[in-house]
């Protein structure tokens, strides 16, 4: 819209201009009168929103590219109509439209518009150009097709190259994003879930910045599988993901371990705290049935980090914990921890 009111004031301020320095004719006063007749009905339709912007874009560029070839014909001839019209402006403005063209839609689609122009252009000047005398705009005519022939192959050259690449950006998120991503629940797969508790144990290590791991185990699955079927087991997977992101902060970071297993990294998190977390997953999990009439449970291991741990002490103490919580009635959190974690 700002664009649209600003085209219209230069165009209002150039026709002013024009009829104060006595350089203004019939025909300028046409191309300024549709301006300032265009301008304010597109308005208008920008700003009720009456089409697609594709649609007022498109609309845009016919109009310019139509106002260039009217005036290129009135100049060419019919001279006594169009001999206020400078050809060494018109023509200057005409590779814009190209320009202009290739921001409208995919390479492909700007490329058939471009030539489309580029064809009006040349049908319009081909007969003068034709003629038996020497046209006087003649070499400038062909230069002007030249370049706008060299100016929408570099303008392709460029948009494709801009559509490969962009293509080949989304692959790699695709890519990326299918390695991290666990395919049934979206949620970080254990390789994810590997690099964060590496990540987190280089800050401690570092900074000394505690963190804690919660192990997640469905109660049961086995039998679930078995008695309602592998697509209820799913279901049981996916909706246990979306039921455990209810109770977590922002800052933590949910995966799927493997199987039935769900893995949960707390950031600046005590033991204390981890455990209280834990303890209101497997109370919010078995509040309500989480499949149809399916009542779930999960029982839960809870460690914090400790000096010199790694990954895999880490995570075998988090599973030495969850055994013990199926082993303690299941549906409950049991934990692991030796004492004060060294700063």
């Amino acid at each position: 819209m700002a664009i649209l009111a600003l085209s219209l004031l230069s165009s209002a301020a150039g026709w002013a201009l024009m009829e104060a320095r006595g350089q203004s004719s019939a025909v300028l006063r046409g191309v300024f009168g549709l301006n300032l007749v265009f301008h304010p009905v597109m308005y208008v339709v920008v700003w009720r929103r009456l089409l697609p912007t594709r649609y007022i874009d498109m609309a845009c560029l016919l109009f310019a590219a139509g106002i260039c070839a009217a005036c290129m014909a009135l100049r060419l001839y019919a001279p006594v109509y169009g001999a206020s019209i400078d050809l060494q402006p018109l023509y200057l403005w005409i590779p814009v439209i190209y320009v202009f063209a290739f921001t409208l839609a995919g390479h492909k689609t700007s490329l058939t518009i471009s030539l489309c122009i580029l064809a009006l252009f040349v049908a319009i000047s081909l007969p003068y150009l034709l003629s038996q005398d020497p046209p006087p705009y003649a070499n400038f005519t062909v230069q002007l097709h030249m370049v706008s022939a060299v100016l929408i192959a570099a303008l392709y050259f460029f948009s494709s190259y801009q559509h490969r690449f962009q293509i080949a950006l989304l692959t790699v998120d695709e890519l990326a994003r299918l390695a991290n991503t666990d395919e049934l629940t979206k949620l970080a797969n254990r390789r994810r879930m590997a690099e964060a508790i590496g990540s987190e144990l280089v800050r401690f290590t570092r900074y000394g910045h505690a963190f804690s791991v919660i192990l997640i185990d469905i109660d049961h699955f086995k039998t679930i599988n078995d008695r309602f079927g592998h697509a209820v087991g799913d279901q049981a997977l996916v909706a246990l993901a979306a039921r455990a992101t209810e109770v977590l902060r922002d800052v933590d970071m949910l995966g799927r371990w493997g199987g039935e297993e769900f893995i949960v990294v707390l950031p600046e998190t005590a033991f204390e705290q981890a455990m209280h977390k834990a303890a209101g997953l497997c109370r919010h999990v078995a509040a309500t049935p989480l499949v149809g009439e399916h009542t779930i449970s999960v029982s839960c291991g809870v460690v914090r980090v400790r000096a010199g741990d790694t990954a895999e002490t880490l995570l075998q103490r988090a599973d030495v914990a969850l055994y013990a919580a199926k082993h303690g009635g299941r549906n409950r959190a049991e934990g692991m921890d030796d004492g004060p974690p060294a700063a």
